[in-house]
């Protein structure tokens, strides 16, 4: 079995950074082989998580991403050293955002551990 690689990226918890995590994500996608929508789909759930991270009043200056890369598979883990957020998805409009992630994503797992905040998988569906 290939092992699997992981891309990661460390960004300052600021709203200019955001396009650079979508623009990593649309990257690593492409060469993955992921079409067109299912990379806006990857580029829309970042948007939506990253937006929630830098609402909350984090210690964190920093947030890193690490895209686990894996066959037909990329996993992207969100994680703050910061061990004490939680449920970055609570409020009526937070369930709304979460609820698009979960529509465009094939599994996002909240609070998967201490440190990763979310964890959110896409798989390659490859045309027949």
């Amino acid at each position: 079995m290939k092992q699997a690689d992981t891309v990661s990226i460390l960004v300052p918890r600021k709203a200019e950074y955001v396009s650079v995590v979508r623009l990593t994500a649309s990257g690593i996608a492409s060469r993955m082989g992921f079409d067109i929508d299912d990379i806006e789909d990857i580029k829309v759930s970042i948007s939506e998580v990253l937006n929630r991270l830098l609402e909350k009043g984090v210690s964190s200056d920093n947030i890193r991403i690490d895209f686990h890369l894996s066959g037909n598979t990329v996993k992207i883990d969100f994680i703050m050293p910061d061990s004490s957020i939680q449920g970055i998805f609570g409020d009526e409009e937070e369930d709304f955002a979460f609820g698009i992630i979960r529509s465009l994503m094939d599994e996002v797992n909240l609070n998967a551990d201490e440190h990763v905040v979310v964890s959110m998988t896409k798989k390659l569906e490859r045309a027949v």
